[in-house]
């Protein structure tokens, strides 16, 4: 009986002093000042859309009271959807911690392709089908989508357009010899598609973005039988409109 109530007694005694200590963590966390903020990028090998200074400006021009001011008065969550306005950043996660560090992470969106409509100032689509402006800073290498597309606040009719563009490039994308071979797509003002190559002369008619996967396997095959041994610079158009036939015109 008696080693039962000194087993509760010294729990009873270890709960007492977790309250303690967390008592005090709490009011010194209360005193804490901000005196660093370290923001951390992802995927700043890929992409440099946005740079730490970009970050810092951004809480700077927002009129956040940050570094001299209490840690625990910092609004984390404002800071974090203010972030998340720039089109660059996916998401924003801001802590702190006793020492009195503010750490940022940032995520930045990746683009997809790059469009460039006719006559108009450009953008990109990322990976979730988000729109991006260009940048004055940085300029991926990318898939490039050009000629008669539209701009995403058009009618429901562009929407359709730019949903299946972003499908098409992320199929090519994905696909271990298109993502090599295909650099530039382009839409005539009939809405069919031609696909620049980056072997070879020729250039390839797809025609309507339908049975897109089948036309592109007609040609792979062509790829692997014919110009591996006739030559990639022999034919100046490849003709895939048609779903039963490819059609190879001579330069």
């Amino acid at each position: 009986m008696l080693k039962k109530l000194l087993k509760i007694a010294t729990w009873i005694g270890i709960a007492a002093w977790f309250v303690v200590v967390l008592g005090f963590v709490s009011s010194e966390s209360n005193r804490v000042l901000c005196n660093r903020l370290d923001v951390i990028l992802s995927d700043t090998v890929l992409h440099r859309f946005v740079t730490p200074t970009d970050v810092r400006q951004m809480l700077e021009e927002s009129d956040f009271q940050l570094q001299g001011y209490p840690i625990d008065e910092i609004d984390i969550r404002k800071l974090e959807s203010t972030l998340e306005k720039n089109a660059y950043i996916k998401n924003a996660e801001v802590s702190t911690d006793i020492s009195g560090r503010l750490e940022v992470n940032v995520e930045q969106r990746v683009p997809l392709v790059r469009i460039l409509p006719e006559g108009k100032g450009g953008y990109y689509l990322d990976t979730e089908m988000e729109v991006l402006p260009l940048s004055e800073q940085y300029t991926p290498l990318l898939l490039l989508a050009s000629g008669n597309i539209p701009f995403p606040d058009q009618n429901g009719e562009a929407k359709d357009q730019l949903g299946e563009l972003f499908s098409f490039c992320t199929y090519l994308l994905e696909h271990p010899l298109w993502k090599e071979q295909i650099v530039q797509i382009y839409v005539n003002k009939s809405g069919e598609y031609e696909l620049i190559p980056r072997v070879g002369a020729h250039h390839i008619l797809l025609g309507e973005l339908e049975m897109w996967e089948l036309k592109l396997r007609n040609l792979e095959l062509l790829y692997k039988q014919g110009l591996s041994r006739q030559g990639w610079n022999r034919y100046g158009t490849i003709n895939l409109k048609y779903t039963n036939q490819v059609i190879c015109t001579k330069r």
